[in-house]
């Protein structure tokens, strides 16, 4: 068995780093905010002075007494090299290292659908790219008589747990961890049923959807829940990384239906989610202004992820305002509505977001890919300062922040 005296090194930031870092995110997820936008930056190979940061001087030699998983074990220490980085950096303003779980070791958000009879595909090297669930149900005549399969009998869902447990372990628990990325219970019945069925059955088949629903959100809390007991505060959230002690979960396709739908077949029970496992973050692909009144009366959501273009940023900040936090996607891959480069992406956020919004900066790939004008990230970013401050409408909160340099 391995003991103290034979795992490391486990680099991280110091204790003033820390106490620091811990301080900017109590201030920014309080009302007020904290003035200025938030940069979690955790990729130290993404910031400006990366060529000359360096890693642990010593072979990493991991924690446990399990059987190893080279896989799994190759993307730790990466982590644990990348948090070595981090430390030195001055660059990484509000970020801190995190040990993130590859999506294709636990079979993506698909894995909740399993209990509903779904057969999880993984795709792309590795499986890391992305996973569709073939639908279980055909029509709602099944729903009456459906019994959801044990978590022991799934397993990708059965996995996942296995592999948290797995990385807290080897880590000896140093590391925060983003959780596994998770559906809320409309997108993890949509896995089951596929989106017609979903959809249509909101009008002919209300009684079935409440049952398929109530199944989810019972499957999801108990997933969260065991997911808790493995890595109690060390469990960060996913796509968001705030230190704040909330969940985030994918609500997509409810930018495919009504307001009125929304509030009947997925608030309802986000809000028992939250009651059960505490704030929630939601992730949101597609127009979210339609969701945005009844997510507001939700006081366990205080974080918004989205898409931008799909979304008036400027008309969901005046609906927010300080309410929720903020964090953006680009849409490079939508090019026929997207930014012309990065450095409009960041323009578009610095000139419609309010004085009081509170929202965090992305960073590489959420920036987006634009091959007709290639920058790094910090360089749009640092561009579109510029841009704005020679026109005289650099916003005071990004004034506040700075350039990345």
């Amino acid at each position: 068995m391995t003991n103290a005296t034979t795992f490391g090194p486990f680099p991280t930031l110091s204790t003033e780093q820390w106490k620091e870092v811990k301080n900017t995110h109590n201030r920014f997820t309080s009302p007020k905010g904290l003035g200025r936008p938030l940069g979690i930056f955790p990729h130290a190979f993404a910031l400006p002075d990366a060529a000359r940061l360096t890693g642990p001087d010593t072979e990493i030699r991991l924690a446990g007494s399990m059987p190893r998983v080279l896989e799994y074990d190759e993307t730790i220490r990466e982590f644990i090299v990348n948090a070595a980085m981090l430390a030195q950096s001055k660059h990484r303003r509000d970020a801190f290292p995190v040990i993130f779980i590859r999506r294709g070791f636990y079979g993506h958000s698909q894995r909740l659908s399993e209990p509903f009879g779904t057969t999880v595909e993984l795709e792309g090297p590795g499986g890391h790219l992305s996973a569709q669930a073939r639908p279980s149900i055909s029509s709602m005549s099944e729903v009456a008589h459906l019994k959801l399969k044990p978590v022991k009998d799934c397993p990708w869902l059965s996995k996942s747990l296995k592999v948290l447990q797995y990385y807290m372990d080897s880590t000896a628990g140093h590391y925060h961890i983003p959780h596994m990325v998770t559906t809320g219970p409309c997108d993890t019945v949509n896995y089951a049923t596929g989106s017609t069925l979903l959809l249509e059955s909101f009008y002919t088949h209300p009684k079935e959807m409440h049952q398929l629903l109530r199944m989810a959100t019972d499957l999801i809390i108990e997933h969260i829940l065991a997911c808790k007991r493995i890595a109690g505060d060390r469990l960060i959230a996913d796509h968001t990384y705030l230190l704040d002690g909330a969940y985030c979960i994918c609500s997509e396709i409810r930018s495919q239906f009504s307001p009125e739908h929304y509030a009947e077949f997925e608030a309802p029970y986000l809000k028992e989610i939250g009651e059960a496992v505490g704030k929630l973050h939601i992730h949101v692909s597609g127009p979210i202004e339609h969701s945005v009144p009844d997510t507001l009366q939700d006081t366990n959501i205080t974080h918004y992820k989205f898409w931008l273009r799909d979304c008036n940023l400027k008309r969901v900040s005046e609906l927010v305002g300080n309410r929720v936090s903020m964090d953006f996607f680009c849409n490079d891959c939508m090019p026929q509505i997207g930014f012309k480069d990065s450095v409009e992406f960041y323009k578009y956020i610095f000139l419609n977001t309010r004085p009081e919004s509170r929202w965090t900066i992305p960073h590489t790939w959420f920036a987006g890919n634009y091959p007709a004008r290639p920058l790094a990230w910090t360089d749009a970013f640092n561009l579109a300062y510029d841009e704005l401050d020679k026109q005289g409408t650099l916003p005071a909160g990004v004034r506040a922040f700075g350039k990345i340099q």
